[in-house]
């Protein structure tokens, strides 16, 4: 470990917050007991599940108010598992899942849109006439109704408009790959899982001349783990990669909001804490 903090960015953090670190190489899932899979609609639910258990109670509480709530949690997983299964067969996106092999059990999951999805976050709700999903699915309105009962719409709907509107102009009309979102199960964070559901695009990416951008929005605290695969920001939270570099110049007392491109790819392997995921799906 001591060796791969030695090339890791610094960044400041605010107080009593945390930077996200190298993976411990001892910690790190063999290849052997790990796959990275096309996930199909079948796994949305386990995905749900995913999302609530990774992603802070802060951040539902803004996009899931209390009072909105219904009875039980396993009604909001099944309405978002439900909500989220049209997608997994949308051409474009690609619902990507790390498969733990000795226990065949899903451990992190990550959401690809890809170069010719448009620029339309299948989280909101206007996705369901958007990609025609209600009328090949014959839902009615009051049926979409129910699946977003629980939701504050501008929280929900209205700030992931907000994003795509904020990707469009940053991305001008470029085909580019969007993770929205990435996550890895609490038991599972440390050991490599993130870095390989990152992987699984980064290479696509690379594979075409030039290399095809990515996009993703960061909390603060892991903004060095994309910058050391290549991201580079373009605020506070949003950050285009243009193949594989390493940004520096947001290292801990340094000035300036622009990143410094090196062209080189450094080999540093980093996890993505799933509570910092909070700001991939906020605003």
């Amino acid at each position: 470990m001591d060796s791969q903090l030695e090339g890791f960015i610094r960044i400041p953090v605010a107080e009593g917050s945390f930077q996200t670190l190298p993976v411990d190489q001892a910690k790190r899932l063999a290849d052997s007991e790990i796959n990275i899979e096309l996930a199909e609609e079948k796994d949305a639910y386990r995905i749900a599940e995913g999302l609530y258990t990774c992603f802070p109670e802060s951040w539902w509480n803004k996009k899931e108010p209390l009072h909105l709530r219904p009875a039980t949690n396993e009604i909001r997983v099944q309405r978002l598992a439900k909500r989220l299964q049209p997608s997994f067969s949308q051409p474009g996106m690609h619902w990507i899942k790390a498969v733990h092999v000795p226990t065949s059990t899903i451990i992190g999951a990550a959401g690809w849109a890809g170069p010719t999805l448009p620029i339309h976050n299948v989280f909101r709700r206007s996705a369901m006439t958007f990609y025609g999903w209600q009328e090949k699915l014959g839902w009615s309105d009051s049926d979409i109704d129910e699946l977003f009962a629980h939701t504050d719409e501008q929280a929900w709907s209205g700030n992931f408009a907000k994003d795509d509107d904020t990707r469009r102009g940053i991305l001008k009309g470029e085909p580019h790959w969007y993770l929205a979102p990435l996550i890895t199960w609490p038991e599972w964070q440390g050991r490599g899982v993130g870095k390989k559901l990152l992987s699984w695009a980064t290479e696509q990416a690379d594979a075409q001349d030039p290399p095809t951008p990515m996009y993703l929005e960061s909390a603060p605290t892991a903004r060095a783990v994309y910058m050391h695969v290549g991201f580079e920001p373009q605020g506070d939270v949003n950050f285009v990669r243009r193949g594989p570099r390493v940004v520096r110049g947001l290292e801990a007392g340094k000035e300036g909001k622009g990143g410094k491109m090196e062209e080189k790819v450094e080999e540093v392997d980093v996890e993505t804490v799933a509570k910092e995921m909070e700001a991939n799906m906020a605003p």
